[in-house]
Order: structure tokens, then sequence, then C-alpha cells
């Protein structure tokens, strides 16, 4: 099995362009179904982790149509070398199918090295591909951007990637996918003076035909692909209860996550999916003995129905049919005891004003991303 399968690189032949290999430390190399993991750091490994990544991967392939590359992708799992290995500002970065961030950008990463072998478009392209498909939903402002302005970008830190991400879902939704990846391989390398002759010899409409569809089709839907491929919580008596302790060796957590910084604290994640099958207030409860992140989530649609941190948490929410995703983030230091509890109808006793009857928000990304966008 692969999972006992290790073996000792010493940099010979695994720097990508912006590494050096006198300098590199011993890595250990973990080989997945698809894609080589190189890690670099002392804490362990969480129990869940390869199967998210082989998971992800796998929905990457059947989410596109393009199959994996018969060359294994290659993940350097980093954490504040990524300054030393990405551009400036960069919270992650691929050359070909080499990828140099930690965990916390890498299903956003992945996009990059599984599109590779289809060549580099400009950033609009590129990177909103990657958002749309992305383990994580972003908010879209209510104002449009005109594709226009975003074809004119040619930096990706200079590219508003939610608005990017919401012209390629449309051209996705409009065309179909075999279209959009056709697409993303001509525009290989072309500038934006030539992009709407690209559009025009395959997609067959004028460009001014695209940007005009999107103006009249938008909305501000948050975007990404969150993966719901998690354990189904069964109801007892109306009621859904999940531990929100994360033991590292658990199959079901997923880790760590190193953040970009030496000072950063590691963390881990664990979820499950419910199922809803009437709308109507729901009443979750959080408590803990730590400090804990709780999100409540739709897997269909871009809604998120409660997030909150901290050890003691009673709020009612609006829930509409359907799967979702509860997700528990817990500090690897923190023995966090407790349970989140989700049940139906209202709370037995009155919650603090304006917490009542919160409707599904758009999900954005979580706070210790923000400091940081992968490219």
């Amino acid at each position: 099995m692969h999972r006992t399968t290790l073996f000792y690189l010493f940099g010979i032949g695994l720097c990508g362009a912006a590494l050096g290999c006198e300098s590199d430390p011993p890595l250990m190399a973990y080989p997945l179904d698809g894609i080589t993991v190189f890690v670099g750091f002392d804490e362990p490994i969480c129990g869940g982790t390869f199967d998210w990544i082989e998971a992800r991967l796998r929905w990457l392939a059947a989410e596109t149509g393009l199959p994996a590359s018969e060359s294994p992708i290659l993940f350097h799992w980093l954490r504040e070398e990524t300054y030393d290995s990405c551009p400036p500002h960069a919270g992650g970065c691929v050359f070909e199918n080499r990828i140099y961030s930690p965990l916390e950008v890498l299903s956003h990463e992945l996009v990059h090295a599984h599109l590779s072998r289809l060549g580099s478009p400009r950033p609009w392209l590129a990177e909103g591909m990657a958002r749309m498909l992305e383990d994580t939903r972003w908010d879209l402002p209510m104002e449009i951007t005109a594709p226009s302005s975003l074809v004119a970008v040619s930096k990706p830190q200079q590219l508003d990637y939610e608005a990017a991400a919401s012209f390629v879902r449309y051209l996705r939704d409009r065309f179909g996918m075999p279209a959009l990846l056709e697409l993303y391989a001509a525009l290989n390398d072309v500038d934006a003076q030539g992009t709407p002759d690209v559009f025009l010899a395959i997609l067959g409409v004028e460009w001014d035909d695209v940007e005009g569809g999107y103006y009249v089709t938008y909305s501000p839907d948050a975007v990404g692909s969150i993966n719901c491929d998690f354990p189904v919580l069964v109801p007892e008596a109306d009621m859904w209860t999940f531990p929100v302790d994360s033991p590292c060796d658990d199959a079901a957590t997923i880790g760590p996550f190193l953040g970009w910084f030496e000072s950063d604290t590691p963390t881990t994640e664990r979820s499950a999916t419910f199922e809803i099958e009437e709308a109507d207030i729901y009443t979750v409860s959080v408590s803990s003995s730590a400090n804990v992140s709780v999100y409540v989530l739709d897997c269909d649609k871009p809604l998120e129905y409660f997030s909150a941190y901290g050890t003691q948490r009673t709020e009612e929410i609006e829930l509409l049919p359907g799967r979702k995703r509860i997700q528990i983030v817990t500090d690897i230091p923190d023995a966090a005891v407790g349970e989140v509890r989700l049940r139906r109808g209202p709370a037995a006793t009155p919650v603090a004003p304006g917490a009542s009857h919160t409707p599904g928000l758009p999900r954005h990304g979580r706070a210790w991303r923000d400091g940081a966008d992968p490219s």
C-alpha cells in the first residue's frame, strides 16, 4: 500500500525554477494515486489527509473530463518556504505539474497542475478556473466586473479572482466544460488583443455577444466547489450530534494546516454531511472546552448557514432542504472536547437579538486564507 511507502530525497532533480537545490533539506516522499507528496516538516500528517488529496484529484478529473496525467503531480508541502519558492505575495505556485504551497491552498493549486498540460492562458482564465474549482466558497460583489477588463490583466496579483471565476463559470454553464477546456488550450500565450479571435474560432460567437450575455445573466452567487465527500451523520429524534475533538490520527481528520509563517498555529479539520428533508428553523449549539471554528454549508447551493469561533454558541438558522456539510477547525495543540448539536425547531431559550432566523449567506474564504491569495 502506498500509505506505508515513503522514501528520502535529497533534492536531486526535484528543484523547481524558484528553488535552490543545494540548500534544500531532506524530504520524505509519499507516492499517492496521481500525485506524490514531498514533506519537509516534522509535524505528524493526519489520518484523512492523503485520502482527501486523492479524492480531490479524482473529483477534479471527473469534473473537467480531463483524466489525470500519466506523470504524477508533484506536491511540495511547504510553510514559510513558500515565500522562497514562489513569486512575491503568492500563497502558492505551480511550475508545470509541480506545486509549492501549504495545504491551505492545495485545492486551488491542484487545478493549475492538473490543467498545466493544456498550456498557460492569461490570468483571468487560469486563475478564474482554479478559483471556480477549488474547495472553498468566495463572495461576489453586487457590482459586475467587465470581462474586457479581466482579459486585460496580465499579472495574477492585479486580478480580481472572484470576478474572474464568475466569468469562467458563465462560460462553462453556457458552452460546456469540453469547450471551456478547448478554449483554455487555444488561449495558451495569447494576448488580450488576440483573445476575441480565439473566442470566435473555438466557441463560434463574437466577443461582444459573450460579454453581453454575461451582463444579462450575472448573479452575485458565491464561487467555488466545496467538497462534500465526507461521512454522513444520521439524526436521532431530529438531532444531529458532531464531536469537536479532532485527533490527528483519526481517519476523518485532515491536516496539519501549517499556515504561511513559523508563528502560525497548526490546525486540523474534520467534516461530515447531513441531509435536511424539510425547510424549517433549526437550532445549532456549540459547546467546547477550547476555541473551535464551526461552519455549516450547503453542498449544492452557494450558501453558508452558520459560522462561529469560540467555545459556546447557540443560534437559530433557517435551513433549506438538501445536503449540508458541517466543518470543525481546531488548533492541533488544543485538546478541544465537546460537541456541536443541530436540532429541528427553535431554541428552548431566547437567543441573542439579531441572531435568530438567520438566512443562508454566501460563503467566503476561511479567515486564515485572507492574508494570501494563491496564484
